[in-house]
């Protein structure tokens, strides 16, 4: 399953959480996505990427662009 259906999956289902953009050269970049998750580290866990090279990663951050995208862990890229 591509990684954009499995987000669209999570915000169709109100499982999302959030969306952060990691972008500071690691090989992590990309828009990281996370549901809602009761055992998860503060309500949440990782639920998958879209890399930086994906071709879908323009319609990804369209997706959650209403959600407010954060940058990197805790703001730190």
């Amino acid at each position: 399953m591509r990684q954009i259906d499995v987000l669209r999956a999570l915000l169709a289902s109100g499982e999302f959480h959030h969306a952060t953009y990691r972008n500071q050269g690691t090989v992590w970049e990309g828009l990281h996505f996370y549901r809602r998750s009761e055992s998860g580290f503060r309500g949440y866990d990782h639920a998958g990427c879209v890399g930086k090279n994906d071709p879908d990663l323009d319609a990804a951050h369209d997706l959650v662009a209403h959600t407010g995208i954060s940058v990197g862990c805790y703001g730190g890229g």
